[in-house]
C-alpha cells in the first residue's frame, strides 16, 4: 500500500501541481508540504483541503483504502446528509448580548465520513452552531467565527468554555469551578475576570459546552 505522502505526490503530478502550488492553496509554507510528502509529518493536518485541491476523496487520501474518485467513494448511504442548525443569536465574548437560542436561521450539511473527521464521537443530534460576537475571548476566537455547542451539556461539566445566559445576558466564556463559585474568564487578558457564587446559580442557564470552533480551520477545544 502506497503512503500519504505518495499518494499526494502522484496526485500532484497527474494535476501538473507543484509543492508551491500547494503551500499557496493551502497558506502553509513549502518546506510543511515536502514534509507530508516524505512523510515527516506525524500528525498531518489540512487533509480535507489537500483532497479539495488534489480533486480526490479525502478517506482514499488519508488511508489509501477506496477509490480516489470521490464521485465513486460515496455509497448510497454516505450520501446521507448529517445536518447541523445554526440559531439566530451571535453568542457575545464580550460584555454580554441578550437572546435565547431559539430560531433557526440555517443549515449546514455534511456527510458521515466528513462529521465523523471533524467531531469525532460527538452526537450531530445535540450540536448547534452559533456566531462569536466581540472580542474577549481572543485570540482562542474572533468575533464572526463558528462555535459548535453540544447543547446536551446544560451543567458545569468541568473546565471549559460554555455558553449561558446570566442575568438575562447571553455569554460565551470560559468557566472554571473554585470553592463554591464559578470563575467566569475571558481568553483576552484586558478583560477581567468575575464570578458567580452559589446564592446566584440560580439566575445562571448553561445552554451548553463549546465543543469545536470553526474560523479558517476547525481548532478542537474540549
Amino acid at each position: 500500500m502506497t503512503t500519504l505522502g505518495e499518494r499526494i505526490e502522484k496526485e500532484m503530478d497527474r494535476k501538473g501541481l507543484k509543492r508551491k502550488d500547494i503551500a499557496e492553496a493551502l497558506n502553509i509554507s513549502t518546506m510543511a508540504v515536502g514534509d507530508l510528502i516524505n512523510n515527516k509529518t506525524k500528525k498531518p493536518r489540512y487533509l480535507v483541503e489537500i483532497a479539495d485541491v488534489l480533486g480526490v476523496d479525502v478517506k482514499w487520501l488519508q488511508t489509501g483504502e477506496g477509490s480516489p474518485n470521490t464521485s465513486l467513494a460515496l455509497d448510497e448511504e454516505d450520501q446521507k446528509s448529517i445536518v447541523i442548525d445554526v440559531l439566530d443569536v451571535e453568542a457575545s465574548a464580550g460584555n454580554g448580548s441578550t437572546g435565547d437560542l431559539v430560531e433557526v436561521v440555517s443549515k449546514l450539511y455534511y456527510v458521515p465520513y466528513q462529521f465523523n473527521l471533524y467531531f469525532r464521537g460527538m452526537n450531530p443530534e445535540s450540536i448547534r452552531v452559533i456566531n462569536i460576537r466581540g472580542d474577549s475571548m481572543s485570540p482562542t476566537f474572533a468575533s464572526g467565527d463558528m462555535i459548535f455547542v453540544d447543547i446536551n451539556i446544560t451543567t458545569f461539566d468541568g473546565d471549559g468554555v460554555y455558553v449561558f445566559t446570566y442575568k438575562n445576558h447571553l455569554y460565551v466564556k470560559r468557566l472554571q469551578m473554585a470553592g463554591d463559585a464559578l470563575i467566569v474568564i475571558s481568553d483576552n487578558s484586558t478583560y477581567k475576570e468575575w464570578r458567580i457564587t452559589e446564592e446566584n446559580f440560580e439566575q445562571l442557564y448553561i445552554h451548553g459546552k463549546v465543543k469545536v470552533h470553526q474560523s479558517q480551520q476547525l481548532n478542537f477545544i474540549g
